[in-house]
């Protein structure tokens, strides 16, 4: 079925799959193409933007993702998770004389929100969006990680740094798309290599440096074969701790990367599946960052996750669940923003542990609510009946949260991190917008990146006390001792760039959650892939691009 999309304008196709999805879960469909839907709901979240604000319940000073302007009321996590107030207690009546979103503005208001939305977090302090990690520092949205800092979307790593949307990782640094990693540093869509540097699409492989295409391969430099005692000797140039010498090779890899033979899509041991950076899944259709899940269907980001439709950031045990964002263990849920194992919440934000809820903000282990108020079984049931009819007379039935009704701005949103806008063109398209994102810094000494020596091993101690200025945007930022540790225990030079912009420059490597209509450049198949036409890498089918690099 042929349609134009209500917000870009642009045509797209909605297919009898999502015709019957739509169905299924008992709305209708909506006139909206999946860029602008993902934009929509990833405007919802904010996941590395952290500001100094006071906490509204002991008046400490703590670290939030609201900036200290917002009109919220805003509690230290660890107070949030006590007994020391009921979410309950903010509870009202639906008004139905007026518009469901206009009274969800008015809870938004009162009930306290979570400084930091980090659950069950030991010695990681200014995490976000993450559940379960241990001894780690600003990861955003990574679970269950340990010794882990400076990533986002990462599952289950050990002593890392610099690491995005990478699972299962050690002692590494410097990774995207990369999975099952050890000693590992500057990878990219590679997976199972062990003490390598400067690797794209590789698997398997052991002592490889610049290599890209490679497979179960040990001791290569630049793709050639070389002896034990060759490669050793290499490697020491190569590797030699300094700065210089790793954006030589930064730059030499890029070159490689923009020159090699691509598959057309990122996809390791997937079955009837399609999107890109897919990973161990089957019956997933239009899906990127997708790991260990099943039948999903229009989403981004989804780990260990089944029967989802049109969502974003779907992780562990998340089934069948329908437009949510940020949704850990959560079932028969809609419309809801950071729900965790909870069933059947719907218009909700930041839950935790509840059941059969509508319309709540900051319950936990509560059922039957509307509008935080406790209700009956029965009583709720039919209340429930009664807002969705009035929803559907006013219009918002099977709509998401309104743009305004974002806690934050589309630059401090993951949605400008995907699909990046500038201030004028989130505007116009009904987003706010914050111009004071950067947050000072306090330090002894400040010093321009590119007066820092050269080599980690004449990195004084002191540098732990000083702001170091990035090299790109002159904004500061502090070495950490852990961090110092592990660039010394892996000799890796003292980065040059802000953490944000060592972010943006890996981002930047990752190709758009956009399929393209092209051509396979050696056998001349139709095939869909997220290189663009006017990319330069020379783009194979799965079974060209087999035959050819492996």
């Amino acid at each position: 079925m042929e349609q134009t999309c209500e917000i870009c304008h642009n045509a797209f196709t909605l297919t009898k799959r999502e015709i019957d999805l739509y169905r299924e879960f008992e709305h209708e469909p909506v006139a909206q193409c999946f860029f602008c839907q993902q934009k929509h709901r990833m405007s919802l979240r904010n996941s590395r933007n952290l500001y100094s604000r006071t906490c509204d319940l002991t008046g400490e000073n703590i670290v939030t993702i609201y900036a200290p302007e917002k009109p919220f009321k805003v509690y230290k996590r660890e107070e949030w998770f006590g007994d020391k107030w009921d979410a309950t207690e903010y509870g009202r009546d639906f008004d139905f004389t007026r518009p469901f979103f206009q009274q969800y503005k008015e809870l938004q208001l009162e009930v306290p929100r979570c400084a930091l939305l980090n659950v069950n977090p030991e010695n990681s302090e200014y995490c976000n969006m993450c559940v379960d990690n241990k001894n780690c520092y600003l990861v955003f949205g990574g679970d269950y990680n340990e010794d882990a800092m400076y990533c986002t979307m990462n599952i289950r790593n050990r002593d890392v740094v610099d690491i995005d949307y990478s699972n299962t990782n050690e002692s590494s640094y410097w990774l995207f798309n990369a999975h099952d990693c050890y000693g590992t540093q500057f990878a990219f869509d590679s997976s199972n290599c062990n003490d390598c540097a400067f690797m794209s699409n590789c698997t398997g492989c052991t002592d490889c440096i610049l290599c890209t295409n490679l497979k179960n391969k040990t001791h290569c430099i630049r793709n050639q074969q070389l002896s034990k005692e060759q490669y050793q000797e290499e490697k020491k140039k190569l590797l030699n701790g300094t700065h210089s010498q790793q954006q030589k090779n930064v730059t030499e890899h890029m070159e490689q990367r923009r020159a090699a033979i691509v598959r057309d899509q990122h996809v390791l041991a997937c079955e009837d599946c399609s999107g890109d950076y897919l990973t161990h899944s089957k019956g997933c259709v239009n899906c990127y960052f997708t790991w260990d899940s099943e039948d999903q269907t229009n989403v981004i980001l989804s780990d260990h996750a089944n029967n989802c439709f049109n969502c974003s950031y779907t992780g562990n045990g998340t089934e069948h669940c329908y437009n949510q964002v940020a949704t850990i263990g959560g079932k028969e849920c809609r419309f809801s923003y950071f729900t965790i194992d909870s069933y059947h919440a719907e218009y909700c934000e930041t839950i935790n542990n509840c059941k059969y809820i509508f319309g709540c903000i900051g319950l936990r282990h509560k059922e039957y609510c509307i509008f935080n108020k406790q209700y009956s079984k029965e009583q709720y049931q039919e209340l429930r009946e009664k807002i969705i009819s009035h929803m559907k007379e006013t219009g918002e039935w099977g709509k998401l949260f309104p743009k305004e009704l974002s806690c934050f701005a589309y630059n401090e949103s993951t949605a400008h991190e995907y699909m990046p806008l500038s201030k004028k063109q989130a505007i116009q398209e009904g987003f706010s917008w914050k111009d004071d994102i950067d947050q000072p810094v306090e330090a002894e000494k400040f010093i321009p990146a590119a007066k820092l020596p050269d080599a980690i091993d004449d990195i004084p101690e002191d540098i732990l006390n000083w702001a170091i200025q990035c090299e790109q945007t002159n904004k500061p930022f502090k070495i950490q001792k852990q961090e110092l540790a592990f660039y010394r225990t892996h000799r890796i030079p003292i980065p040059h760039l802000h953490p944000n912009e060592r972010f943006r420059s890996r981002m930047a490597l990752m190709n758009p959650c956009v399929l393209f209509d092209r051509t396979c450049e050696k056998c001349k198949k139709p095939i869909q892939t997220t290189y663009s036409p006017d990319r330069s890498e020379t783009v194979y089918c799965e079974e060209c691009y087999l035959k050819e690099v492996y």
